[in-house]
């Protein structure tokens, strides 16, 4: 059976920079806890992150149209080596494919937003 996220709430999420995992703990609408897993994690940035945050879904964006949107965004982080150092954007969308991450958007219909950039997502019934 299919794990249905949208709408769901989210409970909680953690990250463990030694295992390189975030995990995002959700409670469904059929009131069961999931856990969205992003293995082989980088690094993420969330925004409005409060409590009671209802998702709209989890999508993979390709990394090309993702930084064409974005780009602005990362030329600002470079100062601060973000996710990674790099001289330019080019650059790290280089690394980032290079290296088979992707990006996962985190979209809502309330509350936290934003993406993730890891390897593999999966979810799971806890």
């Amino acid at each position: 059976m299919t794990i249905s996220i949208h709408d769901g709430v989210i409970v909680g999420y953690t990250v463990n920079f030694l295992e390189n995992e975030l995990l995002v703990h959700i409670e469904t609408m059929a009131d069961e806890i999931v856990t969205v897993t992003f293995e082989n994690y980088l690094a993420h940035d969330f925004d409005h992150v409060m409590a009671g945050s209802i998702l709209f879904d989890i999508d993979e964006m390709d990394l090309n149209t993702f930084f064409v949107e974005n780009r602005e965004q990362f030329e600002s982080h470079k100062l601060y080596a973000w996710p990674i150092g790099y001289e330019d954007t080019n650059e790290l969308e280089q690394y980032l494919q290079k290296n088979n991450y992707k990006c996962y958007v985190i979209s809502a219909s309330l509350g936290l937003s934003g993406y993730v950039f890891a390897k593999t997502q999966k979810t799971k019934r806890n």
